[in-house]
């Protein structure tokens, strides 16, 4: 499954690419993570704040003014609270389609959402292990242009997936709030 969406990824950029040759743009982005209901076998569990940190290739769809698509992949990582260092962490691989809105101002605003493959793994005094499942997002933020080739942002990512099977976990849904500052720049 993971091989097709890969494709799919790939081939949603290729596609976007051939209409609008110009928008294309790499960004960069970290920030604090924040899951307040992870859950594990049927139980929800008090989760610490984290990190997060990722990576995107984005361009711009010529025929749909404003609109770009991505390839996104971003990492998060969380502790559990009291339970002597267990950890989880999930790597995602998405492909987004965002809207950009230029308010005509110093900041410019955008929004989207992304779906593709989470791996999700515990670790640490807990039982260990990985499971990728399908999973989704929705992202926002605000753009400050800086240049013409450079952008710096702050953004809002939530991120879920459900029914992943980690080691001796059940049922583990991951459910991340993430906010990001990044940089973007205009290729």
């Amino acid at each position: 499954m993971k091989k097709y969406l890969l494709g799919s990824v790939a081939a949603l950029l290729l596609s976007a690419g051939t209409a609008s040759a110009e928008g294309t743009y790499f960004s960069l982005l970290g920030g604090a993570t924040y899951d307040p209901h992870l859950m594990a076998g049927g139980t929800s569990h008090d989760m610490s704040p984290g990190y997060n940190g990722g990576v995107r290739l984005g361009t711009g769809i010529g025929s749909l003014p404003g609109f770009s698509v991505e390839a996104d992949a971003f990492y998060n990582r969380s502790g559990f609270k009291g339970s002597g260092g267990g950890h989880l962490a999930s790597t995602s691989l998405m492909g987004d389609l965002i809207y950009h809105a230029n308010l005509g101002l110093p900041l410019n605003l955008y929004g989207g959402a992304g779906l593709g493959m989470v791996e999700t793994r515990v670790g640490g005094a807990l039982p260990h292990g990985s499971s990728i499942v399908l999973g989704w997002q929705a992202l926002g933020g605000l753009e400050f242009p800086v240049s013409p080739s450079m952008t710096l942002f702050t953004e809002y990512r939530y991120q879920n997936t459900n029914a992943a099977n980690v080691g001796t976990l059940a049922r583990v849904g991951n459910t991340s709030n993430n906010l990001s500052l990044g940089v973007k720049f205009n290729l």
